[in-house]
């Protein structure tokens, strides 16, 4: 849908809803188009294309904020939403103060990251790639028996959201990725590994170190076996740290303290973790590939660490967990879509690096583990504890090199614990896509970590 067909929509609602009586108002639009094409067995499988949009209302009348959303807009879906906001509202008794907002000095916000590569992203050219990749991975080795799971997509799609007290904040980007799935098996033993793209220029994409990555993840687990059980200092991956970290970040959330599900409630300005590990956000991070200088509720967003050298030092607020904590907004208020309410979440997140790379970690090591994957993020976590039981791969560590892969191995502690027993940090960052932005995170060293497995030397 053109934006100023939505805009002129929006406008008319937020006049329209003071007849209702709305006292305060808030509209907010969201388009999300995508394209995909999926690759299996020598041919495209699949292939669609999709778009969700959809327009939001809020209305506040006497402290209680009712909601509605459509996917229309025609004067009948307009007086839908107004009605059924007013309809909510009749039925809330809601304690918790809610908020529309606009600073008065950044009232109008706008971010527009669109790509002109973006006209690249056309089916032929997504199945050229994708068939020549799943050839690639194919040729590897003979004990690559199958690609099983090879998708190109891209996607885009406008923000707008327009307030009774003047905010109108439109953002727009839009982003390309990549990821295959391999298999492969040798003596009857069936391994599978995978490896993913993503950036903003299809012919950016490099087929042939993306294949050379594919391998060494997939080719690195044939021959593993288990390790005997004991404690051991470990260097936990790149990948790995960033599936623990994103398993436990709800425990940042001011509402889920207040809530009393997390352990850091009370512990602002505390130590929590290692003086050489700090976490922090910075939402126009150069190295991230676009910006996120505002949130769902028109909130400007800034940089600041989450833990700083050990200290915890906020935890991420919209306008409402933040009035209920006493404090202010961090601008980490989000909506996941446009019938969402607006929730936490954050924009790019950094683990700051320290100066050694990958093999000076192995080697500070000495004898140890090196965990490549966590398994079992849900069954086997407790996040309002901490507490955690993983299966684990990876290769064990020995005379201050990587040794042979290892399988069927348990790690056992507690996130807070191991915050506590990070004893060094690497610089080998890689970047994932997470939140409304990126996490950018290397790899570090736990120490005294136990791990169960079932094997002697």
């Amino acid at each position: 849908m053109d934006i100023n067909i939505a805009e002129k929509f929006m406008l008319k609602l937020i006049e329209k809803a003071s007849d209702y009586g709305f006292e305060e108002c808030e509209a907010s639009f969201m388009n999300s188009s995508s394209m995909s094409v999926d690759i299996l067995n020598g041919e495209v499988s699949s292939y669609e294309r999709s778009s969700d949009q959809g327009v939001s209302f809020r209305g506040k009348i006497n402290g209680q904020m009712g909601t509605a959303s459509t996917t229309e807009f025609t004067d009948e879906a307009m007086e839908f939403l107004l009605s059924s906001a007013l309809e909510n509202i009749s039925v809330l008794n809601d304690e918790d103060e809610h908020f529309i907002y606009c600073d008065p000095e950044n009232s109008n916000l706008s971010y527009v990251a669109l790509s002109p590569n973006y006209e690249k992203n056309t089916y032929n050219k997504f199945a050229e790639i994708g068939l020549d990749l799943e050839k690639r991975i194919l040729a590897i080795d003979p004990a690559v028996k199958g690609v099983d799971y090879l998708s190109i997509s891209c996607g885009t799609g406008p923000q707008l959201i327009i307030n009774s007290k003047g905010l109108h904040a439109y953002r727009d980007d839009d982003s390309v990725s990549l990821y295959a799935g391999a298999r492969a098996e040798r003596d009857g033993v069936v391994k599978s590994g995978g490896y993913y793209w993503y950036g903003n220029d299809i012919d950016k994409f490099d087929p042939e170190s993306f294949t050379k990555e594919l391998e060494k993840r997939l080719m690195g687990k044939l021959g593993a076996s288990s390790m005997p059980s004991g404690n051991y200092n470990i260097v936990l991956g790149n990948e790995a740290l960033i599936s623990f970290i994103m398993t436990f970040f709800g425990n940042f959330s001011g509402y889920s303290m207040m809530k009393g599900i997390s352990l850091l409630a009370g512990k602002e300005g505390q130590k929590i973790a290692s003086d050489c590990f700090t976490l922090k956000e910075d939402p126009n991070y150069s190295k991230a590939l676009y910006n996120v200088p505002f949130d769902s509720e028109g909130v400007t967003t800034k940089a600041k660490a989450f833990i700083d050298k050990g200290v915890f030092t906020t935890a991420i607020y919209n306008l409402r967990s933040a009035a209920m904590a006493g404090k202010e907004s961090t601008g980490n208020g989000f909506k996941s879509g446009y019938k969402a309410n607006v929730g936490t979440s954050f924009t790019n997140l950094i683990v700051e690096p320290g100066t050694k790379n990958f093999e000076e970690l192995v080697e500070s090591v000495g004898d140890g583990v090196y965990i490549t994957e966590l398994n079992g993020l849900h069954a086997g976590v407790n996040t309002i504890s901490g507490d955690f039981s993983l299966f684990c791969e990876g290769y064990r560590i020995k005379n201050g090199k990587i040794d042979k892969a290892v399988e069927q191995i348990t790690i056992s502690d507690n996130f807070y614990n191991v915050l506590m027993k990070i004893s060094e940090v690497g610089n080998d960052v890689i970047s994932e896509p997470h939140g409304e932005g990126e996490f950018f995170c290397p790899s570090v060293i736990i120490k005294d970590i136990s791990v169960a497995g079932d094997a002697q030397e």
